[in-house]
């Protein structure tokens, strides 16, 4: 069994590539193991206290344990039951490849990047998005409605930017991006697909396209109609987004910002 990672930063459409790979007979992604909220990641934070395992050996159980895969399975299956929605069991031994996908900034404040360094055979999927302005309205909407990803339409009401904390916090995207990049440099020696976001949304020929080139990535058999039923939260232009939008645009003007405004 081959395994992979997701590698991205939020907000970039990590879940939606996640899920479209679940689709897939052939492949498992667990999504986040690394998150301090994730259920997973707690139990091991508890269980550090008085079993020595140092996270390097935390992720070698995510991408090797059986017990691992089918307590994660048989959650699956569980949550599919409570949604009313189809159960895809999958058994260990027809898995051709198993993953997660997890920020950048997780493992650097875990201080677990040398288990990718020391691991060349996992498969990278270089998830990035290039917007920076999508990316902090995105994350501004997340803290509001606290919804992660879905599969309806939502409606949203305009917010109010503060200029100030927007411009402290696109710096942040800035810094976030530059690591990211040294990241990647150090990796390398491993078998990596880049996905730039904005493309990847194009449209649906495009989505549909990169899943392809994904999968052909990965080693397995193409599935042609595959793709996640999430939908975008913001599919909306930043007009009818933003409260104060002159003030907002205003304040971007002549920054190195202002090329991610929209035409």
């Amino acid at each position: 069994m081959k395994r992979h990672i997701i590698l991205t930063s939020g907000r970039s459409g990590s879940n939606y590539l996640s899920n479209t790979l679940n689709q897939h007979p052939k492949i498992v992604n667990y999504g986040e193991v690394l998150a301090s909220m994730i259920i997973p990641y707690k139990f091991y934070d508890k269980c550090k206290k008085i079993c020595p395992w140092s996270v390097i050996d935390y992720l070698n159980n995510v991408y090797n344990s059986k017990t691992f895969f089918y307590t994660a399975q048989i959650y699956s299956a569980y949550s599919h039951v409570r949604k009313k929605k189809p159960i895809h069991f999958k058994k260990w031994g027809k898995i051709s490849h198993l993953g997660t996908k997890d920020f950048f900034l997780n493992y650097r404040s875990k201080n677990a990047l040398s288990f990718l360094l020391e691991h060349e055979e996992i498969a990278i999927i270089y998830l990035h998005r290039e917007n920076r302005l999508r990316r902090y309205l995105s994350g501004v909407f997340l803290r509001k409605t606290q919804v992660v990803s879905s599969e309806k339409k939502l409606k949203v009401a305009k917010v109010h930017i503060e200029p100030a904390q927007m411009m402290k916090y696109l710096e942040i995207l800035d810094q976030e991006i530059e690591d990211e990049k040294n990241i990647i440099s150090q990796l390398k020696n491993h078998h990596l697909f880049p996905i730039k976001y904005e493309d990847y949304f194009a449209d649906e020929n495009s989505t549909l396209s990169h899943n392809q080139q994904v999968f052909e990535f990965l080693g397995v058999e193409p599935i042609l109609a595959a793709k996640s039923q999430h939908k975008k939260i913001l599919p909306q232009g930043m007009a009818d987004l933003v409260e104060n939008y002159d003030e907002f645009c205003a304040c971007l003007k002549n920054t190195r910002y202002q090329q991610y405004l929209d035409d």
